[in-house]
């Protein structure tokens, strides 16, 4: 199960559409609502908490559907094909500001961010799934997914580095009208790339032909494998932190260190490919010490590079981006592997309980990183209101000191304690390559 380069790429090309959602969505949609949309950090914060919380359990079913699934296509690739207009047109109505009252701007921001979460876990769960099914070979896996994030981080540094930028290019003075137009071209941009993605991948690893199983079994089955049970619970904490951090950002760059929008797009554009380089450093830290270690390391990492932003000054623009840079390279490392780290508790799943249900291990880990989107984004628009937060102004020291705060030692402190919770995670190098052996086994006596 060697994938080439063309499949690797193109399979990654889908997480770069993908990703001009998520990289909005992670570092900007707070900012879009406070300073552009017209609506409060608070209300806005309640929003999205409401949002990514609840849609996560959407995500399941999803998964249900998408491994039931059956045309010649595949179970996962049909779902790039059908999904990506209809997210590409949802994703421009939910940057959209209509021109009506205050409430009904809340009801606009409600409906069309729920509809576009809605959509994003529609196609990126079978999408992530996909991923799983393409080859169950462990440094494959893992070089696919570090292909996967390498390119995602192409969506986003085109996203971060740019929306700024795009918005005052493409505004005629008008901010809104800016965001509205930039997000057309990014989701024009997305629906061709989605396309490529179907176009050059393949899926190899299939379910038994007589496996039919019910919802409420999978769910029980699913709840049982204690390997993803750990993928779940890293998920949602590491997401809130990432996002915590990553709304903060912005706030942090144009309020703090008073950066205006082409000094923030080069930040991004740095940042993003500090990120490229850790995804493609990935399978040599894996062979050195294993995709746990690698995983409990970069975890460490992050925190680390986090906490000196607390202190430094607005004019150590040195410092800004010696950390920024470190802080990436490691976050690289460790996106690419939690979702190779996903794949193997699906190995986990077929292995244990003789059933293979990769839709719903994918769309339940997503379902994870939805409620910790959830949190992380409406704990930082709740402490950004209570700091004193004002838009388009000049801000207290109090709100800059809570600004700081959620760049550097409070997602420091809450990842520090989840590398060593991590270390309780059993799925080791030893036990995956028994469960791959044994895979291929009953494989082959299937005749597959």
């Amino acid at each position: 199960m060697k994938l080439s380069i063309k499949e690797k790429v193109g399979y990654g090309l889908g997480d770069t559409a993908s990703n001009f959602v998520w990289a909005l969505m992670m570092n900007f949609i707070m900012f879009y609502y406070t300073d552009i949309f017209g609506i409060t950090a608070a209300a806005a914060g309640t929003m999205l908490l409401f949002a990514r919380s609840t849609d996560g359990v959407v995500d399941f079913f999803i998964g249900a559907m998408a491994d039931r699934t059956t045309s010649r296509w595949g179970r996962f690739r049909p779902y790039l094909v059908w999904l990506s207009v209809p997210l590409a047109i949802v994703f421009v109505l939910a940057f959209t500001t209509p021109d009506i009252s205050p409430a009904g701007k809340l009801v606009w921001a409600w409906v069309t961010y729920n509809l576009l979460m809605l959509l994003y876990s529609a196609i990126n769960i079978p999408y992530g799934a996909l991923s799983g099914v393409m080859t169950d070979d462990p440094l494959e896996r893992t070089s696919l997914n570090s292909y996967r994030m390498a390119l995602a981080q192409i969506g986003g540094i085109i996203a971060n580095s740019s929306f700024m930028v795009l918005i005052v290019k493409f505004g005629s003075g008008s901010q809104q009208l800016g965001a509205q137009r930039t997000v057309m071209l990014f989701s024009a941009i997305a629906v061709v790339l989605f396309l490529i993605s179907f176009l050059t991948t393949t899926e190899r690893i299939h379910p038994p032909a007589d496996q039919k199983t019910k919802l409420t079994e999978d769910l029980k089955t699913l709840f049982l494998n204690r390997h993803w049970i750990m993928m779940f619970v890293t998920g949602i904490i590491n997401i809130t932190f990432a996002v915590v951090r990553g709304t903060a950002n912005i706030y942090y760059l144009k309020n703090y260190l008073k950066w205006d929008g082409d000094r923030i797009g080069t930040y991004f554009l740095v940042s993003g490919l500090a990120m490229i380089f850790g995804a493609m450093m990935t399978k040599y830290a894996v062979k050195a010490i294993g995709k746990k270690w690698s995983f409990v390391t970069s975890l460490a990492l992050v925190a680390l590079t986090a906490i000196p932003f607390y202190w430094i000054k607005p004019d150590q623009t040195s410092l800004v981006y010696a950390f920024m840079i470190l802080g990436m390279i490691v976050t690289g490392i460790n996106a690419t592997l939690f979702w190779a780290l996903v794949a193997d508790t699906a190995d986990y799943h077929e292995w244990k309980y003789n059933v293979r249900t990769t839709g719903v291990v994918f769309s339940a880990t997503t379902c994870a990183q939805k409620a910790g989107m959830g949190v992380g984004a409406a704990f930082a628009g709740f402490l950004i209101s209570a700091f004193g937060y004002v838009p388009n102004a000049e801000q207290t020291p109090e709100s800059i000191r809570g600004i700081l705060l959620l760049v550097s030692l409070i997602p420091a402190v809450g990842l520090l304690l989840l590398s060593a919770f991590f270390l309780l995670y059993g799925l080791n190098e030893h036990i995956c390559t028994t469960m791959r052996e044994d895979l291929a086994t009953r494989r082959s006596s299937r005749g597959e």
